[in-house]
């Protein structure tokens, strides 16, 4: 559960849907507040023009027909009065209104004249003789009415954001999901499985122009690996023919001469060039995946004790030393013969190339199997090539083989889709380096 929330995650579509979603939040929030500041300045505007309209109109009957109480009220929304200059009320409105007549914003207190219109209020004042004439508006409705707006827009930019982000989230879904076909032919084409193919499954958009161009890639290689392959095999098999007639001339010429050594050296060297290419052909029907159908769940630990207990002999009696560990009960697919055959090419190429008392481990650590020696090793710019059919280091070249122990070693594990791995060795205990291979299997 946690490895899928892990690629949930991961996922590049999903990914770039939460981020839009984001950006459209942020749009939203500074939508929302340009816009609550907008309407809380055309309301104040608003309401500055009709205070302003009530203070004209009662100082046009002030002037015509002088103090009357009918013109002066106190309300829960509206209130007019006239203050003499000298109150403080009178100063404070002075103070915070920057020119007369101007219109601010006050907060009353209980304390000061109008104990009754505690709370915010929109105040316009204009001098009059001997006074100050006052005409408020009370903007709690206001602020109501803002507090809605707000509301609104929170909750309206809430169910967008949730619509937006599962929107995103399933095109995002149905996007990887494509991605992951084209990926999952890419890794079995990179296994060696050139048949697979992505097909109609990618749509005809420009995920399904990409699928096509790998299955026309995928297609021309497969006919390219094919004719190679054919062309490796023949050569093989057609080689092999007369090495195989020369070889048994050769043994009955050892029955006619005298000169028996050079018929035997002669014999040596030609079943080494038929072992050469016998193993050509191995790794040509490994590489082709025929042996996958043969395929079953195998215990690893089983199989390597297997490779232990036939070994152990031959690798103490050459004078070297051997250890064996083993834990967990994982299970593999894949094909018992050729996991030993892969391994006995691991210890017998540590039998050509290290020295005397070299030791020699194998241990399985779950689904990893480990092989280590404390030999010469193999230089860190080198590891990838000691894989390469032929290929030898120049210290073996001395030594029997064609250099093709490990190449099949590499085959086996890539038929297996097992990660191979190589390192010195830390705990080697000698002069040398030592040798450290991890197999991984999936």
């Amino acid at each position: 559960m946690l490895k899928r929330f892990r690629q949930l995650l991961q996922m590049s579509a999903l990914r770039q849907a939460v981020q839009l979603t984001l950006v459209f939040l942020v749009i939203v929030c500074v939508a929302g507040l340009v816009s609550v500041l907008f309407v809380d300045r055309e309301i104040t505007a608003r309401i500055d023009t009709e205070l302003q309209g009530r203070a004209a109109d009662i100082a046009t009957r002030l002037a015509a027909t002088g103090p009357d109480r009918n013109m002066f009220y106190e309300t829960e929304d509206r209130f007019a009065v006239i203050l003499s200059d000298n109150t403080r009320l009178a100063r404070r409105m002075t103070n915070g209104i920057a020119r007369l007549p101007g219109a601010a914003t006050f907060h009353f207190k209980e304390d000061e004249e109008f104990e009754e219109l505690e709370g915010p209020w929109r105040v316009y004042a204009t001098p009059i003789p001997n006074g100050l004439l006052l005409v408020g508006s009370n903007l709690e409705n206001r602020e109501d009415y803002l507090e809605v707006l707000i509301n609104i827009f929170a909750v309206s930019g809430g169910v967008t954001l949730v619509v937006m982000l599962a929107i995103g989230g399933l095109l995002g879904w149905r996007a990887q999901k494509r991605v992951s076909v084209i990926s999952s032919v890419l890794d079995r084409v990179a296994a060696g499985d050139l048949s697979a193919r992505v097909g109609d499954r990618a749509g005809r958009d420009d995920f399904g122009r990409l699928a096509r161009s790998l299955d026309d890639t995928t297609a021309r290689l497969e006919v390219l690996m094919r004719q190679t392959r054919n062309l490796t095999t023949n050569i093989a098999h057609d080689l092999k023919t007369p090495l195989t007639r020369l070889r048994a001339e050769l043994e009955s010429l050892e029955e006619r001469t005298t000169d028996t050594d050079a018929v035997e050296n002669a014999l040596a060297q030609t079943d080494e060039v038929i072992h050469i290419f016998e193993a050509l052909l191995r790794m040509a029907k490994l590489e082709s995946g025929e042996h996958r159908q043969r395929f079953e769940t195998l215990q690893l630990a089983s199989v390597v004790e297997d490779v232990a207990d036939i070994y152990r002999a031959v690798i103490e009696d050459s004078g070297r030393s051997f250890q064996f560990q083993a834990s967990g009960t994982a299970t593999v697919q894949g094909d018992r013969r050729l996991l030993i055959q892969a391994l006995a090419n691991l210890i017998e190429n540590s039998l050509k190339h290290t020295p005397a008392k070299t030791q020699i481990g194998l241990e399985v650590k779950g689904k990893m199997l480990v092989f280590t020696d404390t030999g010469p090793g193999i230089p860190a710019e080198l590891r990838e090539r000691v894989f390469e059919p032929m290929f030898r280091l120049e210290e073996s070249r001395t030594t029997p083989g064609a250099g093709l122990g490990l190449a099949l070693f590499q085959a086996i594990a890539n038929l297996h889709q097992a990660e191979v791995v190589l390192s010195d060795n830390p705990q080697t205990g000698s002069v040398f380096p030592g040798l450290r291979i991890e197999i991984r299997f999936s």
